[in-house]
């Protein structure tokens, strides 16, 4: 076995949402698999679902809240407090390296602290005057993909996966990412068969029509991103009345409003668990559901781990390209309109018309068709004109996927998305196999073809990014023998992330580029590789649109 993949202690930083968390088993996987120790740091209010996780050997708990309080308070006891908490991690851990999955500024501060003097951080770290760096292309590129919702090609969980890649073995990383959560334990299943048995409404249905339940997400971490509960709870009254399915209301006490309106509309009978349940808990309900409905959350991410299939809308700025469950046969739904989906942050100007988009009657004419037959049916041309139909699935190359149902596949942002699926992975891939790798050697069938305006748009810029790397790489060259060439160098990065950053749809490759000079640049060697490569793709990329 080669050093690089002896037996390690890696300790691993999550310290986002309860979905990301769960998303990073694919990498822990990976590196079990390769023969390491894993130990896990993840924030306190998620602490509970790391019993759900497979092969971490020990958890330590961030306390984000009290942290935050403390920094609101006085900044240097909350800087005491979290150099006291990597001193006892440090020392209870002594890992061999650290991989840390989120960009922001503390959770560097503490992967840089965790790390050993010898090593670097693998993925998010943080320079010796406090700048932020990258351990990876692959983070480089996550930490600007999202900044466009039509530059997010990859499920997070295999971006997760390749930003540590390193530490794999090559038979773990060419597979399909392996998703699969521990059970729950049989208090939380006795406390979920007890839930389960409070059916509301209960004496305005047949117990004997009961063939089976159905959980409801109902919120999601934006109201924006919430298909409204009246239209859960149509959809609930149609699942009873029409099959004997009852719905499970699933949540938070936050949630319980959403509750209380579904409450409100309902006839028929439903159980009501928001609010009453912890993460094991609320795992042991969903294995004991046929499906889960849901809006993009961190529930439809538990519940992938734990086999269970589920429909899921997709609204307002979340899109199941990057976010979407990371199990098979799940189905996807967006609303079919041009401004889907939109840019974080960003004002509606449409009164959130994508919200109230998908019919409920519709939505519950696919999922009954799924829950008896085992199989999702051919959508109905009415839902195809209110939504993107997808279906989760895993490409040839083992990253998670999208099948279209509903004839979507053609628009320019399915086919751009794809593009950059094709594109993105080669490039990427190639820049981390270090230096004198060639390029891939693999046969890609030719890209679809975008429309002539969206063409239009791109291919011009695309061509010129590509000249403009080339000179760059040029005057790379000079830049240590001749200052003005150093001068113009650095002036030409600047002028490519300008015409980059006015191009929407190459927003991800201008804050690449961006990362990219940013982590590398103390070693103009290893820029100069980097950008001749990365010109000898866009120049391929180009040349792609004029077939």
């Amino acid at each position: 076995m080669k050093t690089a993949f002896m037996s390690q202690h890696i300790l691993l930083l999550n310290l986002t949402r309860l979905g990301d968390m769960l998303q990073s088993q694919p990498l822990i996987e990976d590196m079990h698999d390769s023969g390491h120790k894993i130990s896990l740091v993840c924030l306190e209010n998620f602490a509970p679902a790391s019993s759900l996780m497979r092969h971490v050997e020990h958890v330590y708990i961030l306390p984000g809240a009290k942290l935050l309080a403390d920094t609101q308070r006085c900044w240097r006891s909350a800087a005491a407090r979290l150099l006291a908490l990597a001193r006892e991690i440090g020392e209870k851990t002594r890992p061999d390296r650290v991989i840390n999955l989120t960009p922001t500024l503390p959770a560097r501060l503490l992967a840089k602290l965790l790390t050993p003097p010898s090593r670097n951080v693998l993925g998010f770290g943080m320079d010796p005057e406090g700048f932020g760096v990258n351990g990876s292309v692959w983070a480089s590129f996550l930490s600007g993909a999202s900044a466009s919702r039509v530059n997010t090609p990859f499920n997070i969980a295999d971006m997760f996966r390749r930003m540590g890649a390193a530490l794999c073995s090559p038979e773990t990383t060419r597979r399909p990412g392996v998703f699969v959560l521990e059970k729950p334990s049989l208090l939380a299943g006795a406390a979920a068969e007890e839930l389960l048995r409070q059916v509301e409404n209960a004496g305005k249905g047949d117990a004997a029509h009961l063939r089976g339940y159905v959980g409801f997400q109902l919120g999601a971490s934006e109201t924006r991103r919430q298909w409204p509960a009246e239209y859960f709870a149509e959809l609930g009254e149609g699942l009873w009345k029409t099959a004997g399915f009852c719905p499970v209301l699933l949540g938070t006490k936050a949630e319980q409003g959403l509750a209380d309106a579904y409450s409100a509309r309902a006839s028929s009978p439903f159980v009501n668990a928001v609010g009453k349940t912890g993460i094991p808990e609320l795992a042991a309900i969903l294995g004991r559901t046929r499906l889960l409905v849901t809006n993009d959350t961190g529930t439809m991410h538990l519940a992938a781990g734990l086999g269970v299939s589920c429909l899921a809308f997709f609204l307002a700025s979340a899109q199941p390209w990057d976010t979407g469950p990371y199990l098979e046969d799940c189905c996807c739904l967006e609303p079919a309109i041009s401004c889907h989906p939109c840019a974080y942050g960003s004002a509606c100007s449409s009164g959130e018309a994508c919200l109230r988009r998908i019919s409920p009657r519709l939505v519950g004419d696919i999922l009954l068709e799924r829950l008896e037959s085992g199989a999702w049916g051919i959508p109905s041309q009415a839902l195809r004109e209110q939504a993107r139909v997808w279906i989760t699935a895993t490409d040839k190359h083992g990253f998670a996927s999208l099948r279209c149902l509903s004839a979507h596949e053609v628009e320019d942002r399915s086919r751009w998305l794809e593009q950059q699926r094709t594109v993105w992975r080669q490039i990427l891939d190639e820049l981390d196999r270090g230096a004198g790798a060639g390029p891939s050697s693999e046969t890609e069938r030719p890209l679809s073809a975008l429309s002539p305006d969206f063409r239009n748009r791109v291919a011009p810029v695309l061509a010129r990014a590509a000249q403009m790397l080339a000179l760059l790489t040029e005057q790379g060259r000079l830049a240590g023998q001749n200052a003005m060439a150093g001068q113009l160098f650095l002036r030409n990065c600047e002028r490519l992330r300008q015409a980059l950053d006015a191009c929407p749809p190459l927003a991800s490759l201008s804050h690449f580029w961006r990362e990219l000079v940013q982590d590398r640049g103390g070693d103009m060697r290893e820029t100069l590789r980097l950008t001749e490569l990365l010109a000898g793709h866009l120049d391929r990329w180009s040349a792609a649109q004029k077939g």
